[in-house]
């Protein structure tokens, strides 16, 4: 066998890549979130959006130096910019009061719905065409997420409905992401977005008051913003010169980080039926994410693409 065929393609070696970082990225994201739990009942949520942010924006601001992006700065004050970082801010309150009260395997699992709330957002306000196919795997998803929250039963409570609640803010947040232009870099979008929700949480903390926090907590908060920078870079690293169709499967790896750490940290264990229920949003997930690309790809000249 030669050598040249023993060499790996520039295409797989950018896929391996892609794969491992958004791995990482997910890694970062679950660690944040978990550092995030174990502040609940120690915190408030509008103090710790806001001490994060602060930490948050700072880190990104050294990086938008570093890199030379200062001058691009205003761009983050664009109105779809503005638009996009408003649903942020309230899926962040969302999210964080719903993750103090909530299992952390179960929430992570909920969120992933939220691919398959934008495909239906996208089918309804951008007129994107959604075949019988995908539209059974999202319904298949949401029966998993049925199976989670389990209406009716004793741990559905107002922290399941804010969860739920986010997902939407989230996809919203998603389709007005498509809008952005082009030309306005990703960490300035990120900038914008860490500046606005330090904010919100500064206008919580002047309705409801200042504790005083440990410098324990204080320094879990600064680790906590780290990683949420460090996934927010991880993942821009893994879609640089990498299709989105090689490395979106990994994202998945966020769930099983997340039972992980919410047996070892919290000693969650979801039950049989939230673990079915996993199962189903991550398999309409990944069907969902495999017919559209399917999509992109035509059966022959002058053919429809594959619904």
């Amino acid at each position: 066998m030669s050598t040249a065929s023993q060499t790996p393609s520039p295409v797989a070696t950018s896929a391996v890549r892609g794969g491992l970082l958004m791995c990482l990225a997910m890694l970062a994201f679950v660690l944040n979130d978990t550092l995030a739990k174990s502040l609940g009942g120690h915190v408030d949520v509008g103090q710790f959006i806001a001490i994060r942010g602060a930490f948050a924006s700072t880190i990104i601001a050294g990086l938008i130096i570093a890199t030379g992006k200062a001058s691009d700065i205003p761009k983050g004050l664009s109105r779809p910019v503005l638009s996009r970082t408003f649903f942020d801010v309230i899926s962040t309150f969302l999210f964080i009061t719903a993750l103090f009260q909530m299992p952390l395997p179960n929430i992570t699992a909920i969120m992933q719905a939220v691919p398959l709330v934008v495909t239906v957002m996208a089918a309804i306000f951008l007129r994107e065409a959604v075949g019988w196919r995908r539209l059974t795997a999202i319904f298949v998803g949401f029966t998993g997420v049925l199976l989670i929250v389990k209406p009716g039963g004793e741990g559905f409570n107002v922290y399941t409905v804010l969860a739920i609640a986010c997902v939407f803010t989230v996809a919203l947040r998603d389709l007005v992401t498509r809008k952005l232009d082009g030309s306005t870099p990703s960490i300035i979008v990120a900038f914008t977005n860490a500046v606005c929700v330090m904010l919100g949480g500064v206008v919580w903390m002047l309705f409801k008051g200042v504790e005083p926090i440990s410098m324990d907590h204080l320094g879990l908060t600064f680790v906590a913003s780290i990683f949420i920078v460090g996934g927010y870079l991880l993942t821009v690293m893994a879609l640089r010169d990498t299709e989105v169709a090689y490395t979106a499967p990994f994202r998945y790896t966020l769930i099983v980080y997340a039972l992980v750490l919410g047996y070892v940290v919290f000693g969650d264990v979801p039950d049989s039926w939230s673990l079915a229920g996993i199962v189903l949003i991550v398999g309409s997930g990944l069907f969902t994410l495999y017919r559209e690309q399917r999509l992109k790809k035509r059966l022959g000249f002058g053919r429809r693409p594959v619904r």
